[in-house]
This record gives C-alpha cells, structure tokens and sequence, in this order.
C-alpha cells in the first residue's frame, strides 16, 4: 500500500443554507422545459439558460423548487432554488445568482461591511470595494467559473469553519460561500 501523498489537493464545495428557502407562489412555465427525475421539478426559460450556460448540473444542482415569485431586496422577482444555489431572473438586466452569501452571514448575525483597511497580500487579488482579498484556492475556481458576476466580491476573510463531521477554510462571496477541504488521493 502506498502511503498518502504528503501533498493535499484541494476540492471547492459550495453550500447554501437551506433554512433561507421562503415559500412563494408558483409562476406559470417558460418555454422548453427540462425536466428531473430526482426531484420533479423542471427548468425552463431565462433560468434554463442561464443554468445552462454557467455549469449546469455540477454547478447548481437539481432544481429543488418550482418557479416562483419571491420578495428580493424589496421587489418581486420569478426565482428558483437550487441545491447550492437560488437563480433570479430580474428581466432586462438578466438572471444572477441570489446573495445568498451576504444573506447567510446576516442570518448567523454577522452581517458584513467594508473594510476600512485594504488587505493586501502577495499572489493574492484585492478589492477595494469590500477591502477583502481573494487567495488560492478560491481565487482560481473564482476566475474560471464566472467571477464577480457570478460569485460577487469577497465579503470575509478566509476562515475556519466546523461544517458537519470536518472543517474546512470558508471564504464568503456576495453570492456564495465557498469552501475548501484538504482530499487524499
């Protein structure tokens, strides 16, 4: 038996907060639908394509609720949930991603702020909007898969967190929470 690298790779994780899944009225069906087997529920329209074209099933997960109409930042808005994350359709300004992110450091009554010092630091990218930095691992899967649009700007520093029977290095985005745990191959 050959003994486990002393090298980790590193596996990214998101994860959404399920208890931040609120109830709306169903809206009727957009076009082509695609439908899921392991949930029932199907995609269709705007969100169909915008889940489509930024990952998909590897990305978003299975649907886990129909299209609906939900309150969002005060206004009405058709959005499905999804495993790990919620899609919003906003009409001429496009789908995005819920701020998922922000809502669940707000949640757990630690809402963020902009920093007021900039935290910079060596192979690293910064953002003066938030004053955050965005380091490996998060920075590469940040870059290739959809960026500011997709993730927002980073709104904490990296930290350890307990997630179920493991920790692991957690990084909150606007749009996501992203984590990181070593794997042995």
């Amino acid at each position: 038996m050959i003994p486990p690298s002393p090298l980790w790779r590193t596996a990214l994780l998101v994860s959404l907060a399920a208890t931040l899944v609120l109830p709306g009225a169903p809206l009727a069906a957009q076009g082509a639908e695609r439908c899921f087997p392991e949930t029932g529920y199907c995609i269709s329209g705007p969100l169909r394509s915008y889940w489509e074209a930024h990952g998909g099933l590897p990305v978003f997960g299975y649907p886990i609720t129909p299209l609906q109409t939900e309150t969002v930042e005060g206004q009405p808005l058709p959005v499905q949930w999804f495993q790990r994350d919620r899609l919003e359709d906003h009409g001429p300004a496009g789908v995005m991603a819920g701020r998922l992110g922000a809502q669940l450091l707000e949640a757990r009554g630690q809402p963020w702020q902009p920093r007021g010092l900039i935290e910079r630091r060596a192979g690293c990218r910064t953002f003066p909007e938030t004053g955050y930095a965005l380091c490996e691992p998060f920075l590469g899967y940040w870059e290739r898969n959809g960026g500011l649009t997709r993730f927002g700007y980073p709104i904490s520093p990296v930290q350890e967190e307990a997630l179920g029977s493991w920790s692991g290095d957690v990084q909150y985005f606007e749009r996501r929470r992203m984590v990181s745990r070593p794997v042995h191959f």
